[in-house]
């Protein structure tokens, strides 16, 4: 058994007001673009400015369309959240191939809902991409696929009346909840994939903890 987590989430944001490279409005625009055409070594229509790569929820089929509508439902501080969630390549590998890219969508958008029905607000328009790398090979294991989503949603939240700003707060717990509920819901989806003997690879499918070796900025190449 390992201690390896089963999957890594996790939370970044863009603020609206610029604080170096890779921020503000010019950041976000540039992270879009960036998620938009990252494939195209793997993914040869990546190169094609009309293929939709997106999987729109509301927010866009196009980093223009994207950007737009999280500058128009922006919260006072937050231009965009951006998530990624990255199930291990190991237990990845135990699906079959041709359902592993479902498996990551539907694992993708019930991360989503469950999220922000958990933190007690409506689900907000959103859109995602899937991208796929290798990992690096070591002395005991062959490189594997790392497929990953990135999540892109708005800084606010719809509700009956004004919009809610949505805040993700470390203090608060919202970190963890996150984590947990992404590897509650990667687990589910293993159980029902592959069945329940995936579990005798880990104690028990613990979230990635707050590890500084782990870094968001780690999915990109900005």
């Amino acid at each position: 058994m390992t201690g390896k987590p089963a999957i890594i989430a996790s939370l970044g944001y863009k603020g609206p007001q610029r604080r170096g490279r890779g921020t503000g409005h010019q950041g976000l625009k540039a992270t879009l673009k960036y998620l938009q055409f990252r494939d195209r070594n793997n993914n040869q229509l990546a190169q094609s400015h009309e293929y939709e790569r997106w999987q729109d929820h509301g927010l866009g089929v196009h980093h223009r369309e994207i950007y737009n509508d999280c500058n128009t439902l922006q919260s006072k501080h937050v231009l965009a959240w951006t998530w990624v969630i990255s199930p291990a390549p190991d237990l990845m590998a135990l699906v079959p191939e041709d359902q592993r890219r479902q498996l990551l969508y539907d694992l993708t958008e019930r991360v989503v809902e469950d999220y922000y029905t958990e933190r007690g607000f409506d689900v907000p328009e959103y859109s995602y991409v899937m991208h796929t790398a290798k990992t690096k090979p070591t002395g005991d294991e062959p490189a594997q696929e790392h497929l990953h989503t990135h999540v892109v949603l708005p800084g606010t939240a719809p509700s009956a009346a004004d919009r809610l700003p949505v805040y993700n707060n470390a203090t608060k717990g919202h970190d963890r909840l996150f984590r947990e509920i992404a590897s509650r819901d990667f687990a589910e989806a293993l159980d029902q994939h592959i069945g329940i003997e995936w579990r005798r690879l880990r104690e028990e499918p613990q979230p990635a903890k707050d590890d500084l070796s782990i870094s968001h900025d780690d999915f990109f190449s900005l």
